[in-house]
């Protein structure tokens, strides 16, 4: 009968060691062209990359270079001394003003008011800057505290100054306009294109009807979607919707409005 010794152990297990977890490369990002050209077929992609790059110049540039050609050309092919009287003539408060102006002093306000209009149309890059700033500022204010998202200011310049893009569509359709008109000092600039149901409408009519009608214009509203959508994808936290964000650019374009409605009925 044989003998047996005791058991000997088992071999020691080794934990297989895990490989550690190497994150993908998150790529180059956008070039601006891409950027550009995605805002009118793939905006989110756009203001996404946003997050990588904050640069807003580009945009920028792009829409004050048409900005400006439109302004230049507005003041070769239209008449500033007519213009300035077609505005005075829309609006009663000013013609209650010059009616207490002797003929002498008429014609110095209307020169004024010619070279201020003139002025006003070479600088309409400049308002484009400040309007970009400050809506830039209040959409990031509204974004960040009432709907939680993290969008910083240079990131909402940029959505600002991206969704602006279609514009340039617009000013090349007006610049078209402009140059094939036998008679420009006819085309209305406050509404020149029949983009909105209000192209349609008698200025001097129903204002109400006519500011309301005017505010659906199709760029407008193109905008206000790149917008809401913009500030949406910008967040760093994603916590809006894009349902939310556009539906909270509509909220804020309503609001502007009623206000410039409310001033038009004030002063009117």
């Amino acid at each position: 009968m044989s003998s047996t010794g005791p058991t000997p152990p088992p071999p020691p297990v080794y934990a297989t060691p895990v490989p550690p977890i190497v994150p993908e490369p998150a790529g180059p990002g956008l070039s601006e062209g891409q950027r550009l050209s995605n805002v009118f077929f793939a905006p989110t992609k756009t203001f996404e990359d946003l997050k990588r790059n904050p640069s807003w110049w580009v945009p920028f540039i792009v829409s004050a270079v048409f900005g400006l050609i439109v302004g230049i050309i507005t003041v070769q092919k239209v008449d500033m001394r007519q213009f300035a009287q077609q505005q005075i003539d829309k609006s009663p408060l000013a013609q209650r003003q010059l009616e207490r102006l002797t003929p002498e002093q008429r014609e110095q306000n209307l020169a004024i008011r010619a070279a201020i209009t003139k002025g006003t149309f070479y600088a309409i890059p400049v308002f484009q800057l400040i309007i970009g700033l400050i809506a830039a500022a209040v959409l990031m204010a509204i974004f960040n505290f009432i709907l939680g998202a993290e969008v910083s200011f240079a990131r909402g310049l940029g959505v600002v100054f991206y969704a602006s893009l279609p514009g340039v569509i617009r000013s090349i359709l007006l610049i078209i306009s402009l140059l094939a008109s036998s008679d420009p000092s006819t085309i209305d600039l406050a509404n020149p294109m029949p983009t909105n149901p209000g192209f349609f409408l008698d200025p001097q009519g129903n204002k109400v009807l006519y500011s309301l009608a005017s505010a659906l214009d199709i760029f407008t509203i193109w905008y206000v979607v790149l917008v809401g959508l913009g500030f949406a994808a910008a967040s760093m936290n994603r916590k809006p919707s894009k349902g939310t964000g556009i539906a909270t650019a509509f909220v804020c374009y309503g609001i502007i409005v009623l206000i410039g409605l409310g001033f038009k009925v004030a002063f009117s």
